[in-house]
Order: C-alpha cells, then structure tokens, then sequence
C-alpha cells in the first residue's frame, strides 16, 4: 500500500508511534537537562564550601601561634596565603617570628563560624568570627581574644589561598 491508500487506522497507529518516540526523546532530554543542573548546583555547592573551609583554615593559621612552633605555625601561614597578604607576609615574617618568640606568644586558635559573602569565579569573600585564648610575657594566664576578619579567597593553581584579611568591626 502507499500512503494515499493507507487506512484511517493504520495512519493513526503511525501517527501514535510518531508522538511516542517525541514523547520519549523529551523525557530524555529533560532528565540530561536536570541531570546536568543538579550536578552543576552541586558543584557550585562545593565550590562554596571550599571558600569557606579555606578561610577558616586561613584565619585558625593566622591566630593559632605559639612560641615552641613559631617556624611551622608562619610556615603553614604562608602555605596559605597568596598575592598581597603573602607579600605582606613575607615582607614581615622575620619580625613577626621575632615578636611572637619576644612576648612568649602563646595562642590557641579556634573557628566560632564562618560564610561566604560572596564569590565571582574561582575567588570568595568569606567573614569568619573566630576566638583564641592568648598568653604572653605580660599575661602568663590566657586571656579570650574575638575576632571578625574579612578574608578573601583566591584559586591559584587548583589551591584555595587567602589574598587578602582584614579586621572588621
């Protein structure tokens, strides 16, 4: 038969057909598309929580010093920072090392909380509220030290480092 002599029911089988491989190639589409959504979302999230995470790590190396570990506490700061903060750093580090060993620096860090501001590609703004207690030579018995710091977050080279920290009020 061709398809001018083809019956109303056999054209409309042909017709169902049709609409079911449609209907079928949607429902395919649609499940890539959210597939695809759901994955990017996720990884926007984790991208996130990186952000932060890196902060806080940021922040715990910056007030977590102490006198016996001074190298290795400023060495772990400086494996965390980048651009101006790490310039910064480096240009201080001596005298900073030589502070905290003159006083008797002794801090113990912690993260209180932490969130992300905001992000623009690979880099974050990130405010963390953290608190240590604090020795020193004028005050052998550890007193509670808060801080609010603005900390940003930059990639370089696949590592979340902080480029720059500011005290907030």
């Amino acid at each position: 038969m061709d398809d001018g002599t083809r019956s109303p029911s056999a054209r409309r089988r042909i017709l169902l057909s049709a609409l079911a491989g449609v209907a079928a190639i949607a429902v395919v589409a649609c499940a890539v598309v959210a597939t695809s959504t759901y994955l990017g979302d996720r990884s926007r999230e984790s991208h996130r929580e990186a952000l932060v995470e890196a902060a806080g790590d940021g922040v715990l190396a910056l007030i977590d010093v102490h006198t016996d570990t001074t190298e290795d506490d400023l060495a772990q700061l400086r494996e965390r920072s980048t651009g101006a903060f790490a310039q910064e750093l480096g240009d201080n580090s001596d005298g900073l090392a030589a502070s905290i060993r003159d006083a008797a620096v002794n801090s113990d860090g912690r993260i209180d909380s932490a969130a992300l501001v905001s992000e623009s590609g690979e880099s974050g703004v990130v405010i963390v509220a953290a608190s240590s207690q604090v020795g020193n030579v004028d005050s052998p018995t550890a007193t509670p030290r808060s801080y609010r710091l603005r900390v940003t977050i930059d990639e370089v080279e696949g590592r979340l480092l902080m480029s720059g920290v500011e005290f907030v009020p």
